[in-house]
């Protein structure tokens, strides 16, 4: 293999075997090197092919730009992640989640640390990855002293769950953390009241909100069954209320995701925030 182009003394880029674009990872391996030089195999640390999804560029701009103490750090936190995880991540988490923390440590820095209006969604729906995260930041302190805040965990999180499922997008993986904040505040709206976070029902209600609509977007909803519809009307006409709040949810389902929401589903949701707001 030969250099094609150094970013800094510990990256560069060469082909493959298959004439991909390859970044190599290494301590020193770009160090006194120009194109067409042949590389020091023995320095490479890390290979992997530039995404697709990644606009060329912006990826050399930020691969120049990291410096060596943050592909440690990185290394460090992705093997951590894996481990926790019991997964292989996408290697393409070293070039998102570079580009994430090379800025939150920019904007710490300058005092405007940003806060995470998901963060509660984000850790019901995906805590494994939670988890993770928070003893990513332990790792960051430890490492460069500077304490990030728990917003933070939220959004290395979603770089956790993309990487394990292949060609995504962030705006993708927080669409179930999004349309479940919105759910909540139709049901707190619709009741004029604030949901109890620590409640054992709302814990349950949001595990399913997270399957109910997984569901939905995958098309898996199960078949409407007469009987289902019978109880339905029964509950429209004795818990009015509840099933109110049960057609806004169904109604904000259509509007903003195009999803039609069977008889079986609306049941479920009804049992759901009858026990959330039932004192």
């Amino acid at each position: 293999m030969r250099v094609a182009k150094k970013f800094n003394n510990n990256i560069i880029m060469s082909l493959n075997e298959n004439k991909q674009e390859v970044i190599l990872i290494g301590c020193g391996l770009g160090f006194g090197v120009s194109k067409g030089d042949p590389i020091n195999k023995s320095k490479i640390e890390k290979t992997f092919v530039l995404d697709k999804n990644y606009n060329r560029e912006a990826a050399f701009d930020l691969l120049a730009e990291i410096p060596k103490e943050h592909l440690d750090l990185i290394k460090n936190i992705i093997e951590l992640a894996e481990s926790l995880l019991e997964v292989q991540l996408n290697d393409y988490i070293y070039l998102s989640l570079s580009d994430h923390l090379l800025y939150a440590f920019k904007r710490h820095e300058a005092g405007m640390d940003i806060s995470n209006p998901l963060l509660n969604e984000i850790k019901a729906v995906y805590p494994k990855e939670y988890e993770a995260a928070l003893r990513a930041l332990e790792l960051i302190f430890e490492a460069t002293g500077t304490r990030l805040a728990k917003d933070e965990a939220g959004f290395i999180t979603l770089h956790f769950v993309n990487a394990q499922q292949g060609q995504v997008t962030i705006n993708e993986t927080m669409k179930i953390p999004k349309m479940i904040k919105e759910i909540l505040r139709i049901v707190e709206s619709h009741f004029s009241t604030q949901l109890e976070a620590s409640s054992i029902f709302y814990d349950r209600f949001i595990t399913h909100l997270k399957y109910f609509i997984k569901r939905s977007i995958d098309a898996q909803n199960e078949e409407d069954n007469p009987q289902t519809l019978s109880m339905l009307k029964s509950l429209r006409k004795n818990t009015p209320q509840v099933y109110e709040c049960v057609e806004k949810v169904s109604e904000y389902m259509r509007e903003s995701q195009g999803i039609t929401i069977g008889d079986e589903e609306k049941f479920y949701l009804f049992v759901y925030i009858y026990k959330l707001t039932t004192k």
